[in-house]
């Protein structure tokens, strides 16, 4: 079956003459089995017409041998880990059906890497659904704290890779600084997510928190500084061409990116945030995340931000050469 193969769906729970119990990964199907399918969008509708039929009931309302229970991540062991890390089928008969992230709901693939914060929908036997709790963590106070070391050994060795010189042709020199350094560094330990013991990816609610608070002071200290030199510039002989110019190279990346993410079929949300990172400013990020909750419109804005910046920063040596 190419969808369960393919990890697109996931059987938890299977009732074999008369006795429910969590369905372990791998295990085959008998005639007469009743079990409880999850997965992808439509994808469990086209499994359940492949195999059987649907039934009016529920596995999951008898809860006498089986829970289902949401878990919180917060066991730094498994932090940057993926799903098949935890063991819990092998250990205590358990499965993860599904991983809720913010407000993104993802199938638990076994590839799937798990962040501090993450809610596990876990199918487990009801006499052991403390210890699974325990091995998980299941603490919001625990995953709302941040790791100082992580957190400050990234910023001490982002400044540092900010601070080498290069020299260039000409006697000219470049080096990326005390803004871009902690980006570069930060966007690699993002990609490790973790080394050793030291976890480099923060709690989804701290991250939202320190984000949002940044934003905001970025925003009010980007206003106070460039406000006269605005009002300057507008009144002088070339605002309007300035304006007229600004206003162009916007509409033209705007368009571009909407192009490219309808070719690419990206969702809406996706494009909107991938908008935001290609013109670089947040406050259209803001707009955007105002209008739609969604947390695809900040990764996109992440992604395609860092990704501008590092372009911008790279080509300032190349228009100096010249």
């Amino acid at each position: 079956m190419s969808e369960w193969r393919n990890q697109q769906v996931h059987f938890s729970y299977v009732n074999r003459s008369g006795k429910t119990r969590v369905m372990v990964p791998g295990e085959e199907l008998l005639p007469g089995d009743q079990v409880v399918i999850v997965g992808e969008p439509g994808k469990p509708e086209a499994v359940a017409a492949q195999i059987g039929e649907v039934l009016p009931q529920h596995l999951a309302d008898d809860r006498s041998t089986v829970e289902f229970e949401r878990i919180v991540l917060s066991n730094p062991d498994f932090t940057g880990r993926p799903i098949s890390a935890l063991r819990l089928p092998a250990l205590y008969g358990a499965l993860v059906t599904r991983v809720r992230r913010g407000d993104l709901d993802l199938l638990a693939r076994d590839d799937l890497n798990l962040q501090a914060g993450d809610s596990l929908a876990v199918v487990v036997p009801a006499n052991r659904l403390n210890e699974v709790k325990d091995y998980l963590g299941d603490s919001q106070k625990k995953v709302s704290e941040i790791d100082a070391l992580s957190l400050g050994l990234g910023l001490v060795l982002g400044v540092l890779f900010g601070l080498l010189t290069l020299p260039l042709p000409g006697g000219l020199t470049f080096r990326l600084g005390v803004a871009a350094g902690p980006l570069v560094v930060g966007m690699i330990l993002g990609a490790l997510r973790r080394t050793g013991p030291i976890v480099w990816s923060m709690p989804e609610s701290a991250n939202l928190t320190i984000r949002h608070l940044g934003l905001l002071l970025f925003l009010a200290a980007l206003g106070l500084s460039a406000g006269p030199d605005v009002a300057a510039l507008l009144s002088s002989p070339l605002g309007w061409k300035a304006l007229l110019l600004a206003t162009a190279i916007a509409v033209v990346g705007v368009l571009t990116v909407v192009v490219v993410g309808a070719v690419q079929k990206l969702s809406a949300p996706r494009t909107a945030g991938g908008v935001a990172g290609f013109l670089g400013q947040p406050a259209v990020l803001q707009a955007a995340d105002a209008r739609v909750r969604d947390e695809r419109v900040e990764n996109a804005y992440g992604s395609l931000f860092a990704f501008a910046i590092l372009v911008k920063i790279l080509l300032v040596p190349l228009v100096l050469l010249f």
